[in-house]
């Protein structure tokens, strides 16, 4: 029997992020992105390609493998293997009122965009935004001014694919700024590596803290269970921010509103909902981005209207940040990695990963390869009775939930499903 492509095993059995990558490299082929509403955003026309083009892609495809950038010579300490290497560390939030409010955690990532733009003359910002047509899902925007980006700004707890549109960077005339999720950078970080002219255009790559992104059905029922049963009827549909974290929020053409709670939201939207890749994402807090960005929930007490960590992944994006601090488009304080595990419970997820990735082993299926996050230090600090409950089980919902059977895909789609 012929081995299946690296590419082809990736989208049959769970493991595509729907990060678009596929989609840039596979554009001159017809490849896009559409949105399945019970599994996530695919390309589509990937398995008809080329060989060489689909070798190009699985050099790059987060299902296939993510490298952690490393630490440098010394030994990380136990909440450093779980946070990842970062030059500095920050709380703090947007010194402009309408951005923080907008914004999901404090409009940090926001605040840095517009920095980009108006002071280091970047040309525009790769990111995510509602989809208007069907606002419960997700399309890749481009801003370039400060007003575009507080009208796409706030956390969109739906799948994505911003790499996509990388080529709109690569062929900037001058630098331009990337948003993500960890996975997408962790493809961007592949891609630039041997494209010259996309590492040149680069000017900076964020990321925010992510656990996992449910499905656009998972919105749609959500709408439905608070009386909007009719999706064509939405004309808006918010997660989170105005506020901290801010209501899941939708609207409709006859002005109707009704809201939940970002927490009552999200236990419904995450619950069984989110893609299998997600569950075994070593990285939630985007170490391959020159700066994440995420809630500091340790100080929710506090109220107010958001409170980021900052993490300056790299020599980069530590200096924007500090530049963003003097022009006073940042307020923040020093903090540092206990902090960050304090603050966020997805760190966990680095700890359960090696007992997963070894369960779904044993059912002989494929799983991505993560060299460099050190695995097996951040397995270590559970205790033999936890990794033993979490291997089994992976291994029950292994079997509960289809993954021995290939993605169900409807391919029946609309054309107008298809990324622009």
């Amino acid at each position: 029997m012929a081995k299946r492509h690296p590419i082809d095993a990736v989208l049959d059995q769970r493991l595509c992020s729907g990060c678009g990558a596929c989609a840039y490299l596979g554009q001159d082929h017809g490849v896009s992105m559409v949105d399945f509403p019970d599994v996530g955003r695919r390309p589509v026309g990937v398995k008809q390609l080329p060989l060489y083009v689909k070798n190009e892609i699985a050099a790059v495809c987060p299902g296939v493998e993510v490298k952690s950038a490393g630490w440098s010579q010394r030994e990380p300490d136990a909440d450093e293997v779980l946070v990842g290497p970062s030059e500095k560390i920050w709380e703090g939030w947007a010194a402009d009122d309408e951005i923080r409010w907008a914004g999901s955690s404090g409009g940090v990532v926001t605040a840095l965009a517009a920095y980009c733009l108006e002071r280091l003359g970047m040309a525009l910002v790769v990111h995510t935004g509602m989809d208007p047509e069907r606002p419960w899902r997700n399309r890749t925007v481009v801003s370039t001014d400060r007003r575009e980006l507080i009208e796409n700004s706030s956390s969109r707890y739906t799948t994505s694919s911003p790499v996509e549109a990388l080529r709109l960077i690569e062929e900037s005339d001058r630098p331009c700024v990337f948003v993500g999720k960890p996975c997408d950078v962790a493809a961007v970080a592949r891609l630039r590596a041997t494209r010259p002219k996309l590492d040149r255009n680069l000017g900076l790559v964020l990321s925010f803290f992510c656990a996992g992104t449910p499905m656009s059905a998972a919105s749609m029922r959500l709408a439905g269970e608070l009386g909007f049963p009719d999706s064509e009827s939405i004309t808006s549909l918010r997660y989170r921010g105005n506020g901290w974290p801010g209501d899941f929020k939708v609207t409709a053409a006859n002005g109707g509103t009704a809201s939940v709670s970002y927490e009552s939201s999200w236990s419904q939207l995450a619950g069984r909902q989110r893609q299998l890749r997600c569950q075994l994402c070593p990285d939630g807090l985007g170490e391959l981005a020159d700066v994440t960005g995420g809630d500091a929930w340790h100080r929710k007490d506090e109220q107010g209207p958001g409170i980021s960590l900052i993490l300056a992944r790299t020599t980069r994006g530590r200096r924007i940040v500090e530049g963003a601090v003097d022009d006073r488009y940042l307020e923040v304080t020093p903090s540092g990695y206990a902090e960050v595990v304090a603050a966020q419970g997805l760190v966990r997820r680095r700890m359960l990963l090696q007992a997963r990735l070894a369960a779904l082993r044993s059912l002989l299926l494929p799983t991505p390869k993560f060299p460099g996050f050190r695995l097996a230090s951040a397995t270590a600090q559970l205790s033999v009775k936890a990794r033993a409950k979490e291997y089994f089980g992976m291994l029950r919902r292994a079997v509960q939930r289809g993954y021995l059977r290939p993605e169900p895909r409807d391919t029946s789609f609309d054309e107008s499903d298809r990324s622009s």
